[in-house]
């Protein structure tokens, strides 16, 4: 049913439909970072044959791509503070696509390598603002199934990428395809941002369906209850001053810039800055912890894995390294319904036990299935290589690792963030500046740290950092309000 009248609500009261499709712009951009950082690894063989580069140099392609994204996460906050979330990410998308184009065309080693470069400090800003747009257009009972999309599409991205990546070196023997299709995508995507990605920052303006600004405090308590409304399409009648059309409200965050004035620009150094004191908070150190060391171990995953198998004896080709990335896209997918829908219904169900009293911890039992597959994983795959077993147990491990991103870390994710809403964008960046550090990192260290020890004791101690990582959520859980209440004293939240 069309809705006729709406007022001027806070995003998190406008119609579902419209919260969806922002969820997949802003997700399947994050993709295609990901994509592009990720696709890469199986045209090294050609990489190597035209430019007459070294295996090093090839695989620094894809670590200053990731040393782009994670430096990208700090620039986003001073950028939004000057252009707002929506011309942020238009912009950077714009870039994102010239630099795509730029790798495409790239006649020398360096000029690939700039062009990676350049890419990833375009693409890293929606790594920062993906948490914080879904935080202000979901409510809590929503969050996780919310986050679960952004984190899924996230990660895919490192799977998705190689898989198309070795389709195109097998069937067409060139790698500059590969961003040419990667450029098409973008460009859809640019097109479904400028009309349904509006900008959606908080004003004073902004109120809930019954009429009430939406506080935190507010928002805090549960009282969705009109929501329902808004997702049917209903008319909604309010005591709000300002009534407008859904059309209206579209174009005003869309195609002005109202939202850009009104109040002081905060000094672009402070805002830099401003997310590294977060650490100070244990939710938030744990999260970082434990979500970059799971995107950390896939990528060094993805780096041993096709470096094992593309060498002798097993000389695999292009297409049969991209295709053992369905390994940790099948488990991927498994992780979405936990991470997200049993993590929402667990928060949904102390809801009403505590007689509307949110708590975000609620959702915190949900992780315990993936904290224990996902680091075991790394155990299966340290014996698959160390006894050179089948390649499918690389495969279901690598699978096992990649269940817990979906499965478990997006639920501390969703948990952080619901704790610490007003600092949703500062929790984004230091999560993915974590991420992105480790995966340049474990690139460049990965292969030496595998012929050094082996592969048992490397995924060894890949399985024992995360468990103790994991381990960390059980005094989380226990001591949530405290804990929080002690960030917020010491950060004066």
């Amino acid at each position: 049913m069309t809705i006729t009248s709406i007022p001027s609500l806070s995003p998190r009261y406008w119609p579902m439909w419209w919260r969806v499709t922002i969820l997949l712009n802003i997700s399947f951009y994050n993709m295609m970072g990901n994509v592009f950082a990720a696709g890469i690894s199986p045209f090294f063989g050609l990489l190597i044959q035209e430019f007459h580069c070294s295996p090093e140099q090839a695989s620094r392609l894809a670590s200053y791509a990731l040393l782009a994204l994670g430096l990208s996460n700090l620039l986003a906050l001073p950028t939004v503070e000057y252009l707002g979330k929506r011309y942020t990410i238009l912009t950077s998308m714009v870039i994102f696509l010239g630099a795509n184009i730029w790798a495409g065309k790239a006649q020398s080693y360096n000029s690939l390598l700039g062009s990676r470069f350049v890419a990833g400090l375009a693409n890293g800003s929606i790594e920062a603002l993906g948490p914080l747009i879904v935080s202000e257009c979901f409510h809590e009972h929503q969050l996780a199934r919310a986050m679960v999309v952004y984190v899924g599409f996230l990660a895919a991205g490192s799977a998705v990428g190689p898989i198309v990546a070795g389709g195109i070196a097998s069937g067409l023997n060139n790698w500059r395809w590969f961003f040419y299709v990667s450029a098409i995508a973008i460009v859809v995507n640019l097109i479904s941002a400028i009309l349904m990605l509006p900008e959606t920052t908080h004003t004073p303006n902004d109120y809930s369906p019954n009429g009430l600004s939406p506080t935190p405090e507010r928002e805090k308590d549960g009282s969705s209850h009109d929501e329902d409304t808004t997702e049917r399409g209903i008319t909604i009648s309010s005591s709000a001053q300002e009534n407008q059309s859904l059309k209206s409200l579209w174009l005003k965050r869309s195609f002005t810039t109202r939202f850009l004035h009104g109040k002081k620009k905060e000094n672009p150094v402070k805002l830099f800055l401003q997310p590294f004191p977060m650490f100070l908070a244990p939710p938030v150190l744990i999260t970082t912890i434990v979500f970059g060391l799971t995107i950390g171990w896939t990528v060094l995953t993805s780096i041993v894995v096709s470096n094992v198998y593309v060498a002798a004896p097993y000389l695999w080709k292009s297409w049969q390294i991209g295709l053992i990335n369905f390994g940790p896209l099948v488990g991927l997918s498994i992780g979405l319904p936990l991470g997200g829908l049993t993590a929402d219904m667990l928060s949904k169900a102390a809801l009403k036990r505590s007689h509307g009293e949110h708590d975000p911890r609620s959702r915190l039992p949900a992780l315990v299935l993936g904290g224990l597959i996902s680091p075991s994983g790394c155990l299966v795959i340290g014996y698959t290589l160390e006894r050179d077993l089948h390649w499918i147990g690389a495969a279901v491990g690598w699978g096992m690792v990649a269940f817990g991103l979906t499965a478990s870390a997006n639920v501390l994710l969703a948990y952080t963030v619901d704790c610490f809403r007003m600092r949703a964008g500062h929790v984004g960046v230091l999560v993915n500046v974590a991420k992105n550090a480790l995966g340049f990192g474990v690139s460049f260290a990965s292969m030496n740290w595998y012929y050094s020890t082996g592969p048992a004791t490397q995924f060894g101690t890949m399985a024992g950092l995360l468990w103790a990582g994991y381990l960390c959520v059980i005094p989380l859980y226990i001591y949530s309000h405290s804990l929080v209440r002690f960030s917020e004293r010491i950060l004066r939240l």
